[in-house]
C-alpha cells in the first residue's frame, strides 16, 4: 500500500497555517494573540474554541479536543489521516510524493532520527570544547570582543569545532554511533586521504528546525586566510535543507505572536542573537547565508502577518533586502524596512549606542516601498533618473498580493515620484496581468534549489530599464558538483578528467550538471583566470551558469590529484548506475509496460545491482 513519504509529510505540515485552514471551515474572531470561535465539535453559546498561531494548534477548553491543522480537518470532515494530509497538500499546492512501504523507506526514517541524534551529540561536544578547551581561547576572545557572555553561549549552545576530530569519534562510538553516521550527518567528509572534519577551527552555531531538533550547523572561520568561505553550512542531508530553515525560528514563534504577529528578519546568525539577547527583541530570525526563498516566506506566513527587515544600510544590504521583500510580499506578508545608521549593523549599533537604539530603529520602521523610494530619490539627481524609477517601483509594488495594501502603496508612490496616480496604477496592473499570462515554470522537484533572482542595478541616465530576469538554476548532482568544483580550481584535475572522458560519458548523460562538466572539459578555463572563467560561464545556458554562481575558480592544490580524480570518477560511475536503476524502475512502474518488457527491465535492474555490489 503506497504511503506518503516522511519528507513529504513534513513539507505538507510545514505549509499548513492553522489559522487559515480552520478559518476556511468556521468563522474566527481575533482575541489578543489567538483566535476564538464557538467549537464546531459540540454545542456551546460562549466561545471556548481557541486557535494559537504561535503553536500552530487548536484547542477547545469546553470539550477538550485539540491538535494541529491536519487533526482539525480529520475531525471536521471525518477523514482518515492520509486523506486529511492530501487535503492540506491540495490547499497549499504541495505535490504528494508516495512510496511503497518497504525496508528502504523504514531505513530512511531511522537514518533521519539517527542523524538528528548525531547532531545533538556533536552540538553538546562542540559546546563543551568552547567552554572548557584551552585551545578555544581565541574563540572565547572573539566572543568577548562581540560582548557575548557565557549566558548567551549557553542559551544558543554556541560551540567550537577543533581541528582534531578523534575525540568526537570516540564520543560517538561511546553512544553506539559509527563513523558512517557522522558522514551521513555531514560532520565528516571523505577525501583522497580518508575522512576529515567538515568543520575545523570554526565557531559553531547549531541549526534547529521549528520543532527544536538540531538538524545541522553553521560554522564561522576564526582566522583570516583560513578559508575563503567565511561561513560553512551543513551540506544537504536527510534532516537538513538550508533553503527551508530559518535561524532562531524555534525560539521566535511565541514572541512573534506576542509582537502582534510581527517578525524581524536579519541578515545573519550574529544579528539574530544580538536582537534576542542584547536588545530583548526575541521575534528575530535569519536565513542561513542564502537567498531568502519561497519556502522561507511560506513558513513565516504561518506565524507572522508583518515583517520588519533589519539589514545593513549599505548597497549590499539594500540589494539583499529587495530579494527578501519580493518573497515576503508575494506570500501576503506586509513588509517594513528599518533604517540603520550608515555603517552600522545591529551588533555595532547596540555596542555603540545601547539596546534602546536598535529598539528605536525597529519601532520607526516604515513600509518597504516608502523607504526604498526615498533612498532611490536621494541618489537620482537628473529628471531622467527620477523618471526611470517609476517602472522599477511599479514592478516592486506589483509584488504586493493584497489589493488594499497595494492600492495604498501605489497612492504613496505616485505622490513621492511626482507622477499621475492613474498612470502608475495602470502600470502596476499591467505588470500583474503580464505575470499571470506568462508561461508558468514547472513546480520544484523535491531536491531542486530555490529560485534565485537577478536584478539589474538602477539604470543610469540614457539607459533603458529592463525588468528583472528570473533565473531558475539547475540543481547539480553532488558528485557532479564535486567534479566541476575540483576541475575549476586545478588544471591537473582538468587534464586527468579529459583523459577519462570516455568513462565519464555515462555519468555526464545521467547526472544533473553533466553537460556543464562536458563543456568545461572542452573549454578548460584556467584556474585563477577570472576572464577565462567569465567567458566559460557565458557559453552556458542561463540556468546552468546560475548553478555555478557561488563556485570559485581560485587555484587550489591537492595533495594527490590522481587519487582525488580516481575516487571522484569511481563515485560518479556508481551514481550513474544508481541513476540508471532509478530510470529503469520508473519505466517498470509504467501502466503500459508489457510482460516481456517487464521481464527485460527486471533482468537489467538485477544485473546493474550485481554490478554495484561487485564494486
Amino acid at each position: 500500500m503506497p504511503r506518503i513519504t516522511e519528507e513529504c509529510v513534513a513539507r505538507i505540515k510545514d505549509s499548513a497555517d492553522v489559522v487559515e485552514i480552520v478559518g476556511r471551515y468556521i468563522q474566527l474572531r481575533r482575541a489578543g494573540n489567538a483566535w476564538k470561535a464557538c467549537c464546531p465539535f459540540h454545542n456551546e453559546k460562549t466561545p471556548s474554541f481557541s486557535v494559537n498561531p504561535a503553536r500552530q494548534t487548536f484547542k477547545c477548553f469546553g470539550c477538550g479536543v485539540g491538535g494541529d491543522a491536519v487533526k482539525f480537518i480529520m475531525m471536521f470532515e471525518n477523514l482518515d489521516y492520509p486523506t486529511a494530509l492530501r487535503r492540506v497538500a491540495d490547499m497549499n499546492g504541495i505535490p504528494v510524493v508516495e512510496e511503497e512501504e518497504n525496508p528502504e523507506a523504514a531505513r530512511r526514517r531511522w537514518l533521519r532520527s539517527r542523524v538528528v541524534e548525531a547532531n545533538k551529540l556533536a552540538a553538546e561536544y562542540y559546546h563543551r570544547q568552547l567552554c572548557r578547551s584551552r585551545e578555544a581561547d581565541h574563540v572565547r576572545d572573539y566572543l568577548r570582543k562581540r560582548r557575548f557572555n557565557i549566558d548567551i553561549a549557553k542559551a544558543w549552545q554556541l560551540g567550537w569545532a577543533p581541528p582534531n576530530f578523534r575525540p568526537l569519534l570516540q564520543e560517538a562510538a561511546a553512544a553506539n554511533m559509527d563513523q558512517r553516521l557522522l558522514l551521513e550527518a555531514n560532520l565528516l567528509g571523505n577525501g583522497a586521504r580518508g575522512s576529515y572534519p567538515v568543520f575545523r577551527d570554526r565557531l559553531m552555531f547549531p541549526i534547529h528546525n521549528v520543532r527544536g531538533e538540531v538538524v545541522g550547523f553553521s560554522g564561522r572561520i576564526m582566522a583570516d586566510g583560513q578559508d575563503p568561505r567565511k561561513y560553512v553550512n551543513t551540506a544537504e542531508t536527510v534532516a537538513f535543507r538550508k533553503g527551508e530553515l530559518l535561524f532562531g525560528l524555534h525560539k521566535a514563534t511565541g514572541p512573534i505572536a506576542k509582537a502582534g504577529m510581527t517578525v524581524v528578519v536579519c541578515e545573519g546568525q550574529i544579528d539574530v542573537i544580538v536582537c534576542h539577547e542584547k536588545a530583548d527583541i526575541r521575534n528575530a530570525v535569519a536565513g542561513l547565508g542564502t537567498a531568502f526563498t519561497d519556502e522561507h516566506a511560506a513558513m513565516l506566513r504561518k506565524y507572522a502577518k508583518k515583517a520588519i527587515l533589519c539589514y545593513d544600510g549599505d548597497n549590499a544590504g539594500i540589494k539583499a533586502s529587495e530579494k527578501t521583500y519580493r518573497k515576503l510580499a508575494a506570500a501576503g506578508i506586509e513588509v517594513y524596512l528599518a533604517t540603520l545608521p550608515p555603517g552600522e549593523d545591529p551588533d555595532s549599533l547596540v555596542c555603540t549606542h545601547g539596546p534602546e537604539a536598535l529598539q528605536q530603529v525597529l519601532s520607526e520602521a516604515r513600509p518597504y516601498l516608502e523607504v526604498r523610494a526615498g533612498i532611490e530619490l536621494q541618489s537620482a539627481r537628473e529628471s531622467n533618473d527620477r523618471a526611470s524609477l517609476i517602472p522599477r517601483m511599479a514592478e516592486l509594488a506589483a509584488e504586493i498580493t493584497d489589493s488594499i495594501r497595494r492600492g495604498v502603496a501605489v497612492t504613496d508612490l505616485a505622490s513621492r515620484l511626482n507622477t499621475g496616480l492613474e498612470d502608475l496604477r495602470l502600470t502596476v496592473e499591467e505588470i500583474i496581468r503580464s505575470r499571470k499570462n506568462a508561461p508558468q515554470s514547472p513546480p520544484h522537484a523535491k531536491d531542486e534549489p530555490d529560485e534565485e533572482d537577478e536584478y539589474p542595478d538602477v539604470p543610469s541616465t540614457g539607459t533603458t530599464y529592463s525588468p528583472p530576469v528570473r533565473i531558475q538554476p539547475i540543481r547539480l548532482h553532488p558528485t557532479m558538483r564535486n567534479l566541476i568544483s575540483h576541475a575549476a580550481c586545478n588544471a591537473e584535475v582538468q587534464h586527468q578528467l579529459v583523459e577519462r572522458i570516455e568513462e565519464l560519458q555515462e555519468p555526464i548523460s545521467l547526472l544533473a550538471g553533466g553537460p556543464i562538466l562536458q563543456r568545461m572539459l572542452e573549454k578548460l578555463p584556467s584556474p585563477g583566470d577570472s576572464a577565462a572563467w567569465t567567458d566559460f560561464l557565458q557559453t552556458l545556458p542561463p540556468e546552468q551558469s546560475a548553478a555555478l554562481r557561488d563556485m570559485s575558480n581560485a587555484p587550489m592544490d591537492f595533495p594527490d590529484t590522481l587519487a582525488l580524480t580516481e575516487q571522484a570518477c569511481a563515485r560518479a560511475a556508481r551514481d550513474a548506475i544508481e541513476a540508471r536503476i532509478d530510470l529503469l524502475k520508473s519505466r517498470l512502474n509504467a501502466s503500459n509496460v508489457t510482460a516481456e518488457e517487464f521481464y527485460q527491465l527486471t533482468a537489467r535492474i538485477t544485473e546493474l545491482r550485481r554490478l554495484l555490489n561487485a564494486e
